[in-house]
């Protein structure tokens, strides 16, 4: 298994947790901005996370979605900032995994054992 699956995987499983929370409310502490986005926003962010989740591991286009996620996560984290919320480092945690697969410099082409 090479680090590119690896990152693949961990970005999977966060978008499809995060995806998920946004209709099942399931994850401690909640989101910090909840409360100050629409409810239909919310369940439309909810769904795009979702989708990215099974999207990124198909090559065609893996790199438009971390791309736009990589930005969507950027976004939110200065938004969190700028709020002075205290839960940033999961949109800044996954904004960098993304942001990796972006850029994909040649050594993820590698195995590791």
């Amino acid at each position: 298994m090479n680090i590119t699956n690896v990152i693949i995987a961990i970005c999977s499983f966060f978008f499809f947790m995060v995806g998920a929370d946004k209709f099942f409310s399931f994850l401690e502490p909640p989101c910090s901005l909840e409360n100050s986005i629409s409810p239909i926003v919310w369940k439309i962010f909810g769904v795009l996370q979702f989708a990215a989740s099974i999207l990124i591991w198909l090559p065609k286009y893996r790199k438009y979605v971390a791309g736009f996620f990589s930005i969507f996560m950027l976004v939110f984290t200065v938004i969190h900032l700028m709020a002075d919320t205290y839960d940033v480092g999961g949109s800044a945690f996954m904004g960098v995994l993304l942001a990796l697969l972006v850029w994909n410099p040649s050594f993820f082409g590698g195995t590791s054992k």
